[in-house]
């Protein structure tokens, strides 16, 4: 009988491409990984890797296998959700992926919705949500491997990504409004909203790189005005481009669940016409995980209370 352990680790290996990074995601070391598998080819009597300078590959066999442990571990994976469905969620850690604003509050406000629904979930562990930070594309892959259970991404409405892989289901949270951001002084920093033109004369801030620059110049560019821009910060969350607005040297725009600096020295306000960012989970289709589900429907209740906050005027972050 072949050892369901040394499946597992197999398929690792295929999935990463090499034997170290398999021994990272299954908490071994290499050498433990390397002995595993060919204790397996050992078992079986055939060759089911093919090591190379470039990575580590199925042969025909591998790959053979790797399919029916599939099967196998998914259908392992399906009683043991069973039977913490017959015992009641008591129990269970989930590995949430998110971006950097969603981990720091989406994540929080899930969790509190989470334990009001299921507090014996968190009466004998209180790490149930293990957070950790990945873009959309790593959120994903590491879906796919195994290592995410549940995954918070965004996508740009004027710049949509590629579908999600094969088996990925994606749920819509909500829609992230845009907002400009100006300093606290700033003549329009109590208006009920603004237009990008309404602020052509100021100096514009922007990210060096990433969806924040790619959200500025597109606000810029639809709306046909070219102002002085300083850039300041890198990647989707620049904090230092909103230091620079809290310290009076421009104005800039964001996605409300962006801003994250003192809101006494910054004034977030509506953009008219500007984009929307799609706020999802991302999650394993066939998930059957209780806590892993439990989690899911409290990320959607938390946005359910966003978009009504939303709609009532207010300005949740």
């Amino acid at each position: 009988m072949l050892d369901v352990a040394k499946l597992v680790t197999l398929r690792a290996v295929l999935a990463h491409g090499s034997f170290s990074s398999a021994a990272a995601a299954l908490n071994l070391t290499q050498p433990a990984v390397s002995r595993q598998v060919s204790l397996l080819e050992r078992q079986v009597g055939t060759q089911l890797v093919r090591r190379t300078q470039r990575g580590v590959y199925a042969t025909e066999a591998g790959r053979l296998l790797t399919d029916h442990a599939e099967v196998i571990i998914g259908r392992l994976a399906l009683a043991e959700a069973q039977l913490a469905d017959l015992t009641g969620l008591r129990a269970g850690q989930v590995r949430l992926g998110s971006f950097f604003t969603a981990l720091i509050y989406l994540s929080a406000e899930a969790a509190v919705a989470l334990e009001a629904r299921h507090p014996d979930l968190f009466r004998l562990q209180r790490d149930v949500i293990k957070d950790e930070l990945v873009d959309r594309a790593a959120a994903f892959r590491r879906l796919a491997a195994n290592e995410l259970d549940l995954a918070i991404v965004f996508e740009h409405s004027f710049r949509p990504d590629p579908p999600p892989p094969d088996g990925i289901e994606l749920i819509p949270l909500f829609d992230d409004p845009p907002c400009a951001l100006l300093p606290s002084a700033h003549p329009l920093a109590e208006a009920g909203a603004v237009k990008p033109k309404d602020l052509r004369a100021d100096t514009w801030i922007r990210a060096h790189h990433g969806s924040a620059a790619a959200l500025v110049d597109h606000v810029l560019t639809r709306a046909g005005i070219r102002p002085e821009i300083v850039h300041a910060g890198h990647g989707d969350e620049p904090v230092e481009a909103q230091a620079f607005v809290a310290a009076g040297r421009g104005v800039s725009v964001a996605h409300r669940l962006n801003v994250i600096l003192d809101p006494a020295k910054i004034s977030s306000v509506p953009l008219q016409g500007g984009p929307v960012r799609h706020i999802q989970a991302a999650i394993m289709r066939g998930q059957r995980a209780p806590a892993v589900l439990a989690l899911s429907e409290a990320l959607q209740e938390v946005a359910r209370l966003r978009d009504e906050t939303h709609t009532r005027g207010r300005r949740p972050r």
